[in-house]
């Protein structure tokens, strides 16, 4: 996969099979433009849903987060539209995470079944601590765990 990365893929950035997460869906007519394409807006969503698939395999989705007393907004994002993608197309759509130490950062990519990459993007978001909202220092060290777990057992 890291030899097909755009300008969104930093070469520092790792490249852990373990912290990448596929999920597979149809574009629903909703979803379009008046011209049959997706509407820009709509691929937050896709990229939600394969955010929450490497989330998961860390036990920190959003209910735990918020069982935590962590929100995780998104504090910035870069989206790079390769292709547009008519209403009906079944895509892949892939989310990987390559920072956790300060921040949580996910590279996405969007790709038809054939392999074709339509869309990067990527996501940073913080932690924030519920009760008073204040911005946390770092990832929680409870979460760098996981992450290194999943490394280094990377069939969990």
């Amino acid at each position: 996969m890291a030899e097909r990365r755009g300008r969104l893929w930093q070469k520092n950035w790792p490249d852990h099979a373990a912290l990448r997460s596929t999920v597979e869906l149809q574009v629903p007519f909703q979803d379009a433009d008046p011209t049959g394409f997706t509407w820009h807006g709509n691929y937050f969503r896709y990229y939600d849903r394969a955010r929450i698939a490497v989330l998961d395999k860390l036990d920190f989705a959003y209910r735990q987060m918020a069982a935590a007393g962590q929100i995780w907004p998104i504090v910035d994002t870069r989206v790079r539209y390769l292709k547009s993608i008519p209403f009906g197309s079944r895509v892949r759509v892939s989310a990987q995470l390559v920072e956790w130490e300060f921040r949580l950062l996910l590279y996405y990519e969007i790709s038809s079944l054939e392999g074709n990459r339509l869309n990067e993007a990527y996501t940073i978001q913080v932690p924030v601590a519920a009760a008073d909202e204040s911005l946390m220092i770092g990832v929680p060290e409870e979460i760098q765990a996981r992450v290194q777990r999943l490394i280094e057992q990377p069939d969990r």
